[in-house]
């Protein structure tokens, strides 16, 4: 279930993104005057609802992805009981762990002089 939300999260991101880029900037009536392009893709008029509208439900889908991946996610982890690190902790070793000693094979020999 976290996945296929986790990839609704992504997409609408995607998608947000792309449509906020597509959107009319407020300073864009001053750069026509001085011979930048006054055509858009959806005409006049119909950018800016569809656009609004299309960002406002992208919006709502990523918020509503995020708090159900996060709420998901914190039902699933179990509480931490410090009780048990404390009883790991106060039990000592009885055995003590003696080092082996190297084998033959890998013992120090002692360096020829070449005369």
């Amino acid at each position: 279930m976290i996945e296929f939300l986790t990839i609704i999260l992504i997409v609408s991101a995607v998608f947000l993104v792309i449509v906020i880029l597509m959107q009319q900037g407020k300073g864009q009536e001053m750069g026509a005057v001085f011979g930048g392009s006054s055509q858009t893709i959806f005409g006049a008029s119909g950018a800016g609802n569809f656009l609004t509208k299309t960002t406002a439900v992208l919006a709502v889908i990523f918020m509503a992805s995020a708090f159900l991946i996060s709420y998901i996610s914190a039902k699933q982890v179990s509480p931490i009981a410090i009780k048990s690190y404390i009883k790991k902790a106060e039990k000592p070793s009885l055995v003590k762990k003696v080092a082996k000693p190297a084998p033959k094979a890998l013992a120090k020999k002692p360096l020829k002089t070449v005369k």
